[in-house]
């Protein structure tokens, strides 16, 4: 888990190029979407690597993506929905 003091310094470097609110919403906005397409990648590579005979189909993740809208405090996310081969 990230500590107070990276968040501290990410803070301050992204205040810097935040003009208005809807800069810090817009940033906020991404930063959920990354995080939770990276936390369903993980989740896919977790149960693919589970089992050997599927390791070989990772690869044809990527190409069977599909985009979900998500909604949050944030606003609307599309979300990369990974399908299992």
């Amino acid at each position: 888990m990230t500590n107070q003091s990276d968040i501290k310094k990410l803070a301050e470097q992204m205040a810097s190029s935040m003009k208005s609110f809807d800069d810090i919403k817009d940033f906020q906005k991404q930063l959920m979407q990354s995080f939770i397409d990276t936390a369903l990648e993980a989740e896919m590579e977790e149960h693919l690597s589970a089992t050997p005979s599927m390791k070989k189909q990772t690869s044809l993740i990527s190409a069977m993506d599909t985009l979900k809208t998500v909604r949050s405090d944030t606003g609307d996310l599309e979300i990369s929905n990974p399908k299992r081969p």
